[in-house]
């Protein structure tokens, strides 16, 4: 669509005018709003007139894909349509009609926006900023409950399609496929309508290639696309040493790290990894990644945001998965480690004089069981301490006469590469180990994902 001008009326500076009727008129729609509806009036007004107007023509680029969510749209007036584009074509996903509630998941989490959202006709919306919004959830909790349930439904419906066409896919890997396979899918959103023929050309395009080969680089594209960048320096402000990288196998898995600052002294660190190969296993583990990172910007006590990130995956499981996961949350001025050990047993402490501690596991592997409930343990941590997490790609790792890499070589090759040099960098520290499992294994195929992090609490 062609850009057209984005005009913005800012919000006064002062205290907003909650009883202008344009705040009161845009009230009275976006109540209407399931994410809204235990919101009095008075206060959704207050919550839109925080924000900033805009009245935008038809053709407006609202939001583009790539771009970190910092703000929320609330369309009253007009509809959106959301867009994405593929190596083979630009394809409509969706049409959004006031009222609506635009880009609320990356706000929440801060993660990159996944698709393109433009004018379809002349709109009138309020842009909410992340900031705004994270206090308006403080207050009324159910307003993140519905967010979360969006995002559950939105999975659960992807995660029915991805189903669909895993089967479709398998029948071209077969040389079986019929394109009568498309008219089976019942109800289909309308977006799904539109993918059901860019599917039916590629299918056509590509029914003398192996399905597999297709399936594993999407999968691989979607643990590259939700790795986070490096941390900035003045992030850190030389208070902790942080560095994380994945080796991809050729089947893909479902290993992710995640690590991200929740204020300017605490500083969340995750590591996990999802039972099964495939793009199935790299879309739950995309979802874990997403709930975690929305709920624990909110939800002080890391048990209880953990637990609410287990009943959220239970409840969109369709395909029987789990997660085993490590999340710690490390206050930088303190030392102070406070984590959740789900069934991760690949993990490690190793303090600045020569020590070797494993944490203990607080929990069960995450969407084994609903109702589950994991404690939070805290550890402190002194100048120079190391957290070590990794996947079992690492221990796994074996060679051509079949021996494993191991739990005991993998803790003699950390403490001797730290008793060589006790301020290690964590960059220089994570590499050498992957490369020691890669000697190991020589010349036989990597079968995991070897995935590795540490941080280290600096010395000051």
């Amino acid at each position: 669509m062609a850009s057209g001008a984005l005009q913005q009326t800012a919000a006064d500076p002062g205290a907003p005018d909650v009883s202008s009727q344009p705040a009161f008129a845009a009230a009275q729609v976006m109540a209407r709003h399931p994410y809204f509806a235990a919101f009095p009036l008075e206060e959704l007004a207050a919550l839109i007139a925080r924000g900033e107007r805009m009245d935008v023509a038809a053709g407006t680029r609202l939001l583009c894909r790539g771009d970190v969510g910092t703000f929320a749209l609330l369309v009253f007036e007009g509809t959106a349509v959301v867009t994405i584009d593929t190596p083979y074509e630009h394809v409509q996903l969706a049409q959004l009609q006031a009222p609506a509630v635009i880009g609320e998941i990356a706000a929440f989490t801060g993660v990159a926006r996944t698709a393109h959202v433009d004018a379809l006709t002349p709109i009138r919306a309020v842009r909410i900023s992340a900031e705004v919004l994270e206090a308006a959830g403080r207050v009324r909790p159910d307003l993140l409950s519905a967010v979360m349930r969006q995002f559950g439904r939105r999975f659960e419906t992807f995660n029915q399609v991805f189903g669909f066409y895993a089967n479709a896919l398998n029948a071209l890997e077969r040389r079986e496929f019929d394109l009568a396979l498309l008219d089976d899918l019942r109800n289909p959103l309308p977006e799904m309508v539109d993918f059901s023929h860019s599917f039916r050309r590629l299918a056509e395009a590509i029914m003398s290639r192996a399905a597999e080969r297709r399936e594993m680089a999407n999968a691989a594209a979607i643990q590259r696309a939700m790795l986070p960048p490096p941390l900035p320096p003045e992030a850190l402000a030389k208070r902790a040493d942080i560095f994380a990288a994945m080796r991809p196998a050729k089947d893909v898995g479902g290993d992710f790290y995640d690590y991200f600052l929740i204020d300017d002294r605490r500083l969340v660190v995750t590591l996990g990894d999802v039972a099964g190969k495939g793009t199935p296993a790299a879309l739950f583990m995309s979802a874990t990644q997403t709930a975690l990172r929305m709920v624990l910007r909110s939800e002080p006590d890391l048990a209880v945001a953990v637990a609410r990130v287990n009943e959220l995956l239970c409840a969109t499981n369709g395909e029987d998965m789990f997660v085993t996961l490590f999340c710690g949350v490390l206050d930088l001025d303190t030392g102070a480690l406070t984590y959740c050990n789900c069934g991760h047993t690949d993990c490690m402490i190793l303090r600045a004089d020569g020590r070797l501690e494993r944490p203990v596991a607080t929990g069960p592997a995450l969407a084994m069981m609903e109702g589950a409930r994991t404690r939070a343990e805290t550890v402190a941590f002194a100048p120079g301490d190391r957290l070590f997490l990794f996947s079992d790609g690492l221990t796994d790792a074996f060679n051509p006469a079949e021996e494993a890499f191991g739990e005991a070589r993998l803790e003699a090759a950390a403490l001797a590469a730290l008793a060589a040099a006790p301020d290690l960098p964590a960059a220089t520290f994570i590499t050498g180990l992957l490369d020691t499992a890669t000697r190991w294994a020589d010349t036989a195929p990597q079968f995991d994902d070897m995935t590795a992090l540490a941080v280290t609490l600096g010395r000051r």
